[in-house]
This record gives C-alpha cells, structure tokens and sequence, in this order.
C-alpha cells in the first residue's frame, strides 16, 4: 500500500543559507579522489616533452609540514642541453662570450657537441633520484652531475686554455648540475602550484555553489536531496 505525502521541495538558491552551506561542507568533504588526474596527467606529458625518462612523482597537500611535488627520472645528453637551452636562449647564438649561459656554463653549446661529437670527452646521463620517503617537497631528491669520461684534451674554440680535458669537464659538470638543481626545484614548484590551484578552485564555495544549481536537483527544506524518480508530479 502506497502513501502519498505532500513536501515542497526547493531548488538549492531557495534554500536557508545554513542549509546551503551544510550541504556545500558535505560536497567537499565527499571530494573524489581523481580531482587531480587531469593535472596528473599533464604532468606526464611535460615531462615526456621535456624528455625526462622514467619519469615518477609524488606529491602531498596543501597545508602540512613536508607538503610538495618533487619527480624523479634520468635526462639523457640531448635532453639536458634541451634543458639548459631553455634556462639560456642566448646560449646558441654566434656570440657566445657575451651570452649569460657561456658566462654561467663555462663553455660554448658548440663546444660540449664538438667535445661530444669529437670524442673527446663522452657525456652521459644526469640522473635525478630520491634521497628520503619521509616529505614529498623538491628538496626531497638530488640531481647528480652528469655522466662523463675523459678521452683527450686542447683548446675550446672560445680561446680559453684548460690544463686538460679534465679541467673542463669536472668543471662543466659541476655548473650543469647547479642549474639543473634549480630548473628541477622550480619544475616542483610550478607542478604543485597547478595541483593547488585546481584543488582551490574545486573547492571554492561559488563554484561549488554554481555546480550545484547547474545540476537542477530538488531539495527537502533539511536539505535532503530528492530523487528526480521520487517526485510525483
């Protein structure tokens, strides 16, 4: 036997606004999980751009002690030059000794290819790994130098004399290690800060609000939701 009961139902702007903000407070707290894989994912593909292989992060927010994003992966040669070319537009150019990356690397991009390329010197990998699990931050993980072997020694065509092949690249690889120390904090930093900003805005009590009228669902003046199925019209 069916009772039928009359309630007046209420869209969510008609609503109390100590009702409103209840059902707002038990929208976030029922936040799903995957608010953060379409930010996830084109940390991915940035990455994949980059050219960091093996790539991995983690990350924790947004309020605690050891919150962050830091990544860990392998850059090949090409990939930490690709790096370096974009910390140093000027570093290309036919001037090298007056650009800010000859000046800040030690050495012409023609250079570490000729060396390369030449023989003379091998560059290998920058490895990029973590140093503890306890926090999540930049600070996290350590950019080791690049690989490298010795194979002979001369001249750059800057000029420059070095005592031997060796001088310039245990040099070199030192100032490539310092910026890409810096390059990997501000890629944390600006990764988290995008996980944040998405997490802020989803959590953002107009949008929230916004969402909920864009919805059309019918509300007991408690603030239960009523299933579209249930009203007798």
């Amino acid at each position: 036997m069916f009772v039928l009961k009359t309630v007046k139902l209420f869209h969510f702007k008609e609503l109390d606004n100590k009702v409103q903000k209840s059902i707002i407070d038990n929208h976030i707290q029922d936040l799903p999980e995957w608010w953060s894989d379409d930010v996830e994912e084109r940390i991915k593909n940035e990455a994949q751009a980059i050219g960091i292989e093996d790539f991995d992060f983690v990350w924790s927010g947004f309020d605690c002690q050891g919150d962050g994003l830091s990544f860990t992966g392998t850059l090949g040669f090409k990939s930490w030059l690709f790096v370096l070319q974009q910390q140093f537009p000027n570093w290309v150019s036919d001037d090298v000794n007056e650009s800010h990356g000859f000046k800040e690397l030690g050495e012409s991009l023609a250079d570490i290819v000729m060396l390369q390329e030449n023989n003379r010197i091998s560059w290998g990998d920058c490895v990029i790994e973590r140093t503890t699990n306890q926090y999540y931050h930049e600070s996290t993980v350590y950019v080791n130098e690049p690989s490298s072997s010795l194979h002979g020694g001369g001249l750059g065509r800057s000029g420059r004399v070095y005592s031997s092949d060796r001088e310039r690249m245990e040099s070199f690889g030192l100032k490539v290690q310092k910026h890409l120390v810096r390059w990997k904090d501000s890629l944390c930093h600006q990764w988290y800060a995008d996980l944040e900003e998405t997490y802020t805005a989803i959590l953002d009590r107009e949008n929230i609000s916004e969402d909920i009228i864009s919805r059309g669902q019918y509300f007991t003046a408690s603030g239960n939701i009523i299933d579209a199925d249930e009203i007798v019209v």
